[in-house]
Parts: structure tokens; C-alpha cells; sequence
């Protein structure tokens, strides 16, 4: 059984080195420049041709994708001008643009472009069981405060909750709790479908792993854009072969797929900053208060011997978010460490494929490129990689759950 996916998803798109003798005068890139007008009136009419041509090739079995890639295509337009006036523009100037606003605005284009084409019946099995698993951390915490007052309530009273009051309150949110275990299962095995359809091998564990980590949000975002990238690059790639001898159209339809590469680069990147930007800080922070309220429970037990038994208690809830907060520390370096391992192949690969972009001098070129690419993408599945870690008991699953909405909060973690 392979591992599932955990990792970036990474590119080795074996092109081969274009041939520049013909071109050493003037490369593909510098007889656009001199016809940039005529350029940009074919670059739209070709804009919408490849919308026509894509919503052919799609067919009503994507029709979700289809929609995407109709909202997502300008943008990727719009991505493939601004690159393709990177190389012209100066480093800094006071006015105008410059590399720096050009490199933010194809940014912006690669984060709308992302968000359109991350569509997929998985995600919103997703965030159904993100509002389930809140619910029931939010029941545990509604058990646990019943609890307590339940000590001190009285056992008869007409205008205060009584304990048996507290304890069929304890007992409906266990019910609920129950009920919404039941149907997070249900869900898990629909979610789990969706994703070995993409091609990935996961078990129950392992999606239960994947659906308790914040990154975890991030892996499936990941696989969606993948997996729908790759079915755009078939129908890229039957375009290409049938621009036949219009070397221009093809150059265009290639444009596409290089940025489509682009956005995988971009989600990878995000998802770096994300990780060493917000997640490993909260979960410091996290940390950093267990061992501080450790430290005042160990205090507070030495002066009140009385309170021993509730003290223990606490103390041993608190090692317990120390644990799970190392363990998800771990979690996130090791994909942190694989995000920008990830990040840097794919840049490489994508700068070996936008070179090809602008050197090449025959459409069946790009054909062969295009093939040998989609190739690549199919194997990637293939590949090896690390594997989920199991929970080591119930009680390590469900802190690990609390951490996780804990660092989705707006809290920062604290």
C-alpha cells in the first residue's frame, strides 16, 4: 500500500533542451516584443478560443471544472501577460511599473486562480466535518463545566439546577456527541472515496489523522489543485496537438499549462508561510501556556494539599497538551521541511518549461513537451512517501482535535 500523500506534490518534467540556432538573433520572446499590440488583439481572440476549446474537451462530466477553468481562465491570461513582461521591466522605478508591483500582481492573479480551481465534492465533506468535530469540542467543554458545578449543586431546589438537572444535560450532549460521531464516520468514507479517486491510498486511520491536523486542510487543497491541474493539462495537451501548424496558438495553449504549473508553485509557497508563519507560532504559544499553568498547578498543590485529587487532574491535562503540542510541532516541521524541499523542484521545473516557452520554434515541439509532462504527472501518484502517524491512544486523538480548532481561532493560539 503506498503512503498517502503528504508531501508537496513534486514536478521532474524531463524537457528537453530547445534548439537556439535559428533563434540567437531573435528569440520568441523578442519578435513578441516588436509586434505587441498585434500580439495582445491575438492573445484575446486565442483567450477565447481556449475557453471554447476547453468547454469541448470537458464535456458535462466536469461541468464543475469546466466552470472553474471558465472563471479561472482570465486570470491565468492575465498571469501569463504579466510574466511574460517580467523580464523587461526594471528592478525598481519611481513610476511605473517594476518587477517587485508586476511579480505582486501575478501573485494576486495565481491566489484567485488557486481559489477557482480548488473544486472538488471533497471539499465540502470537509468543512461539514470541521463543523461537526467544533461541535463536539464544544460539547466535551459544555460535559466538563456541567461537571463541575454539578459537584456543588443541590440535590432539591426549585429555582437552581439540581445534580440530576446537570447530569441529564451531561447525558443529552453525550448523546449528541455520539450521534455526531456517527455521522462524521459516514462522512469520512465518502471523503476517503473522493480521495482515492484522485489516486490516493489512504485507510480509515489515516484520514482520521489527515482530518484532525490543520495542515491536513492544506494537503487536501493541495491534492484538489493537483489532481484538477492534471485533467487540464490532458485537455491542454489535445489542443496543442490539434493547433497543428499555428505555432501561435500552440505557444498560447503551452502559456496556459506553464502557469497552471505556476499556481501549484504558489499553493506550495503559501502553504510555507502559513506553516512557519502561523501554525508553528501558535503552536509555541500553546506550548509555552501548558508549561506555564504547569508550573502554577504544581504551586498551587503544594500550598493546598486539600485540593490535591482536582490539582492532579489538571496537571496531568496539561501534560497532555504538551505532548500533543510536540507532536504537532513535529508534524508541521517535517511538512514544512517537505513544502520547501517541494517548492524549490518546482520552481526549477517551471523555469525550464517557461524557457521552452519562449524558445521554442515548432508546435510539435510543444506536443512531445506537453506529453512527456502529462507522463510525469500521471507517475507522480507513484511516488513514495511518509506516511501518517497512528494516535497513540483516544485521548492523544482528541487533544489533537482541540489543537487543531484552537489554532484555526482567532486567539493565536493562547
Amino acid at each position: 500500500m503506498r503512503p498517502i500523500l503528504l508531501t508537496p506534490l513534486l514536478f521532474a518534467l524531463a524537457l528537453p533542451a530547445p534548439s537556439l540556432a535559428q533563434e540567437a538573433e531573435t528569440d520568441a520572446w523578442e519578435r513578441a516584443q516588436s509586434t505587441a499590440a498585434a500580439w495582445w488583439q491575438r492573445s484575446r481572440e486565442l483567450a477565447d478560443q481556449a475557453a471554447a476549446d476547453a468547454r469541448r474537451l470537458l464535456g458535462d462530466d466536469d461541468d464543475d471544472l469546466g466552470r472553474a477553468w471558465e472563471r479561472a481562465r482570465p486570470e491565468l491570461e492575465e498571469a501569463l501577460t504579466l510574466t511574460e513582461r517580467q523580464a523587461t521591466l526594471p528592478e525598481r522605478a519611481w513610476f511605473g511599473p517594476d518587477r517587485d508591483s508586476n511579480q505582486t500582481e501575478i501573485d494576486a492573479l495565481l491566489d484567485r486562480a488557486v481559489a477557482l480551481l480548488s473544486v472538488s465534492p471533497a471539499l465540502a465533506q470537509r468543512a461539514r466535518i470541521r463543523e461537526l468535530n467544533a461541535r463536539i469540542v464544544e460539547l466535551r467543554a459544555q460535559i466538563a463545566e456541567s461537571r463541575q458545578q454539578q459537584l456543588t449543586a443541590p440535590e432539591q431546589s426549585t429555582l437552581l439546577k439540581t445534580r440530576a438537572d446537570h447530569a441529564e444535560a451531561i447525558a443529552r450532549d453525550q448523546r449528541e456527541i455520539t450521534a455526531i460521531e456517527a455521522e462524521i464516520a459516514a462522512i469520512e468514507r465518502g471523503f476517503a472515496a473522493e480521495l482515492r479517486a484522485m489516486g490516493l491510498d489512504i485507510d480509515d486511520e489515516q484520514v482520521r489523522f489527515l482530518l484532525s491536523t490543520v495542515v491536513g486542510d492544506n494537503v487536501v487543497e493541495l491534492g484538489i489543485l493537483f489532481d484538477n491541474v492534471r485533467t487540464l493539462t490532458e485537455q491542454l495537451e489535445q489542443l496543442v496537438a490539434e493547433s497543428g501548424e499555428d505555432l501561435e496558438s500552440a505557444r498560447r495553449y503551452y502559456g496556459l499549462y506553464v502557469v497552471l504549473l505556476q499556481t501549484l508553485e504558489h499553493l506550495h509557497r503559501r502553504i510555507e508561510r502559513q506553516i512557519e508563519d502561523d501554525y508553528l507560532p501558535r503552536i509555541d504559544a500553546i506550548a509555552e501556556r501548558a508549561r506555564t499553568l504547569a508550573a502554577e498547578t504544581r504551586t498551587l498543590k503544594a500550598q493546598n494539599p486539600e485540593r490535591t485529587a482536582l490539582l492532579e487532574a489538571n496537571l496531568e491535562a496539561q501534560r497532555v497538551t504538551g505532548e500533543a503540542a510536540a507532536v504537532y510541532r513535529s508534524y508541521l516541521e517535517d511538512q514544512a521541511r517537505q513544502i520547501r524541499a517541494a517548492r524549490a523542484q518546482l520552481a526549477g521545473d517551471i523555469a525550464t518549461a517557461w524557457n521552452t516557452y519562449q524558445t521554442v520554434s515548432l508546435s510539435g515541439e510543444l506536443v512531445g513537451l506537453v506529453r512527456a509532462s502529462q507522463r510525469l504527472l500521471e507517475a507522480l501518484m507513484e511516488r513514495q512517501l511518509p506516511a501518517l502517524r497512528p494516535f497513540e491512544n483516544l485521548e492523544m486523538q482528541r487533544e489533537m482535535l482541540r489543537l487543531t480548532e484552537r489554532l484555526r481561532g482567532p486567539d493565536q493560539g493562547r
